[in-house]
């Protein structure tokens, strides 16, 4: 229970993202050599527990849906690094920061068609444009409470090993935050704002796309109402219910529609310019 309020505690203590208006399709960024080189560390470490598959037709679909969708989000293909590995049991797709995308065959079985995979890809895509997978920033406050637990944690150890073991401890309540709240790289799990900010730009890469928004809402409404696919992407959902994934897109994509109707409507200067004019008396 501590815990619990200590993980509350630290949350309402870091600094917020900034809101991304609904209808915006955020810039593409490339990253810096520092993140790519932290990202081809995990891709190493992930390269060492799952097989790498390269030569399937699955990774050339992968690689071929992949390049679809980054022309509708007016990205380049040539700035990322698409993987996937070979684990049937293992249903996932993770973008992380760094540009990487990994996926695992499992997904293969879970969908219905491409359409599907391809929603799921657009989904960490759009994670990526947002920068929701960007380390969080904590507030002045908290980064103070970090250096004094790590001092006190230090001095504890001293204490208790009778000066056999020290340890400065420096950055060691931030990672453990980190772990504890699930916000490292392969871990990352988003918070409302950010889950339906991905909504909202993965509908609108796939409505650019030759792939249905629809098929991304039929896989979770599948999920919500199959306990066995509930049950196999319990990875895949990140903590975030099935339905909760349905209610989200809903309401994203009710917000398209709307703004669609908003498009086309004529505005009263336009219906005033089509009547037509009286004759001179």
């Amino acid at each position: 229970m501590l815990a619990g309020i200590g993980l509350f505690f630290l949350s309402a203590c870091t600094v917020p993202q900034a809101r991304i208006p609904p209808g915006t399709l955020p810039m593409a960024y490339v990253p810096s050599i520092e993140e790519e080189d932290q990202a081809e560390e995990i891709f190493i470490d992930l390269s060492e527990d799952y097989t790498l598959d390269v030569t399937s037709l699955q990774h050339d679909e992968l690689q071929g849906m992949f390049n679809n969708l980054a022309a509708a989000a007016n990205i380049n293909p040539v700035n990322w690094k698409v993987h996937l590995f070979d684990d049937p049991e293992m249903v996932d797709v993770r973008a992380i920061r760094g540009n990487y995308l990994f996926v695992w065959s499992g997904v293969f079985d879970v969908v219905e068609d491409r359409d599907e995979i391809a929603g799921l890809l657009a989904c960490e895509i759009a994670h990526s444009l947002a920068r929701h997978n960007q380390p969080v920033e904590f507030s002045m406050a908290t980064e103070m409470l970090f250096g004094v637990t790590d001092v006190a944690a230090s001095i504890g150890l001293l204490v208790l090993s009778q000066g056999a073991v020290a340890v400065s401890g420096t950055g060691m309540s931030r990672w453990l935050y980190v772990e504890a709240a699930d916000l490292d790289d392969l871990d990352r799990v988003y918070d409302a704002q950010q889950v339906q900010e991905m909504a909202d730009i993965a509908l609108q890469i796939l409505a650019r796309s030759e792939y249905s928004p629809e098929a991304l809402l039929a896989f979770w409404k599948r999920a919500e109402a199959d306990h066995e696919v509930q049950r196999r992407v319990k990875r895949l959902s990140r903590r975030i219910s099935p339905a909760e994934r349905v209610a989200v897109l809903e309401t994203a994509m009710q917000g398209m529609s709307l703004e669609k109707e908003q498009a086309t409507e004529p505005d009263a200067g336009d219906e005033l310019a089509a009547l037509p004019m009286a004759a001179p008396m």
